[in-house]
């Protein structure tokens, strides 16, 4: 008897929609600075180079900064005077489909516990990377206002709370049930 012989599997390739980019499913917090697209768009592998390398030369090298969107979406392209038909063209560059409200690049923050809250946070680096991206940018600065060891004691505070509160609202129910029933035995 031959061999079985399988036919090799078609690479199946995860289908995106091309024209509409759905948007984020949530807002992203992160604590630090961030710069956050406005509307959804497509950013080239060399749009996000070209931002992360002005972010280095005003930041330096020691500080940390995350980039949140890669390119890893790869856009064909037929070569000029080809006519129709002849399968898809050649891969020509790679994008990155950023839905609104991503976080594109974000510096960690390195003191969570600010002092002067009032203090306008300092953007400089991100409004220098602002118009090399295609995509409409905002700026954002997220904070903890709070000491991280009194996180413990809001919490048993609010919890301590609650309970006088539930407490409270069972002794009026059966405050009023008691004072009920003895004035019925007075009769």
């Amino acid at each position: 008897m031959p061999p079985v012989r399988f036919k090799a599997p078609q690479e199946v390739r995860i289908k995106v929609p091309i024209g509409r980019i759905p948007p984020a499913v949530g807002p992203e917090i992160r604590l630090g600075k961030s710069i956050v697209a406005v509307a959804p768009h497509r950013v080239t592998a060399e749009q996000l180079e070209d931002a992360r390398r002005v972010l280095r030369r005003i930041l330096g090298r020691s500080k940390e900064v995350h980039q949140n969107v890669h390119a890893t979406y790869a856009v064909t392209r037929k070569p000029e005077g080809t006519k129709m038909g002849q399968g898809k063209g050649s891969i020509d560059r790679f994008v990155a489909r950023v839905p609104a409200g991503r976080v594109l690049f974000h510096i960690p923050q390195v003191n969570p516990f600010h002092l002067f809250p009032e203090v306008e946070p300092n953007f400089a680096a991100f409004k220098a990377v602002a118009p090399r991206l295609p995509v409409p940018v905002t700026f954002r600065e997220q904070n903890n206002f709070f000491q991280m060891h009194s996180v413990k004691d809001l919490i048993r505070k609010r919890q301590a709370e609650e309970r006088e509160s539930r407490e409270k609202t069972a002794r009026e129910k059966l405050g009023g049930f008691h004072t009920e029933k003895a004035a019925a035995a007075k009769k």
